[in-house]
């Protein structure tokens, strides 16, 4: 069993991802560090809360950070909507629910200190929580297992024509997660690699026609999901977050390639850009491993059957 802590902020893709993860019998999640992303904190936080009452999940929830390292708070509201979790029907009933602390960061540090060369941390937001961690406590980033991380892209962006979201939302504290000189090992998985991932209508139909009150629920939000790409005269929306996940399951379905990566902080075009640098060693040593490429369809049966397992 892999010991998992969960850095995100939610966010359906994050919802989704979330849900693969909790009561897998190949991952053990020791905790949920929240962070502001795709909507304020506040929201974010609220979210994550509301989808651990809804499913009745246990784990741990703690509040990171609130803003960017170096900044003004960059949101995706004007794409999912004022709580970042848009619908077409039902809602996520709201919680009194509190965070188990709000001290997320230090939150991390601790599982990880407990279990030296144990933890996988998957961080699908910003890295603002992960970059105070390797600050706070600089010897955290050789204890840690591996660091798989959804960002970044090696073509187009998402944000701007060349960033992709969670990297442009702090760029400063990406590259201080990627040039940590003790980092441990980091699977990258940007939007190259999700768009080869894609959800449509039919994957909402086969939720629905699950039954349950839950699988209703995430059929409602899911089908807001794909209408994004709809908007876009596109038939399917890739899949971001949970696609990480996928790659834990099954890495068989995926190709990774070893490559230099670094944030783009001064471009007044590229600002929050990962160049990579695909020539390694000949050029410059390898900090990441990149995944290049995904049996989408394989993937997506995957992603379809855990969250079945989740729903039902």
């Amino acid at each position: 069993m892999r010991d998992i802590w969960l850095d995100t902020d939610p966010g359906f893709d994050d919802w989704m991802a979330w849900a693969l993860l909790e009561g897998h019998p190949q991952m053990n999640l020791l905790g949920v560090s929240v962070v502001a992303g795709n909507a304020p904190l506040s929201q974010t936080l609220a979210n994550a809360l509301s989808i651990r009452a809804f499913h009745g999940w246990r784990t741990p929830v703690h509040a990171g950070a609130d803003r960017p390292l170096a900044q003004p708070v960059v949101t995706a509201q004007d794409v999912l909507g004022s709580k970042a979790l848009a619908t077409v029907g039902r809602v996520i009933p709201d919680t009194a629910a509190r965070a188990d602390s709000q001290q997320g960061v230090q939150a991390l540090i601790d599982a990880v200190l407990a279990r030296p060369g144990t933890v996988t941390l998957v961080a699908i937001g910003p890295l603002t929580n992960i970059a105070h961690a390797f600050t706070m406590a600089p010897q955290l980033p050789g204890l840690l297992k591996e660091l798989v991380v959804m960002g970044g892209s090696i073509d187009r962006g998402n944000t701007t024509a060349v960033a992709e979201f969670n990297i442009h939302a702090d760029p400063e504290a990406a590259q201080i997660v990627l040039g940590h000189p003790d980092r441990p090992p980091i699977q990258l998985f940007g939007l190259h690699l999700c768009r080869q991932v894609l959800v449509g209508t039919e994957h909402v139909q086969h939720l629905r026609a699950l039954g349950t009150e839950r699988a209703e629920v995430f059929a409602d939000h899911l089908q807001a999901y794909v209408d994004i790409a709809a908007r876009r005269n596109a038939s399917h929306m890739a899949v971001y977050d949970p696609t990480p996940i996928a790659w834990m399951l099954a890495p068989h379905l995926f190709e990774m390639q070893d490559a230099r990566v670094d944030v783009e902080l001064q471009g007044q075009l590229t600002r929050g850009m990962t160049v990579c640098e695909f020539r390694v060693p000949a050029r410059a040593q390898a900090n990441a491993s990149v995944a290049m490429q995904a049996d989408g369809p394989r993937v997506m049966a995957l992603l379809m059957q855990e969250l079945t397992r989740c729903l039902t």
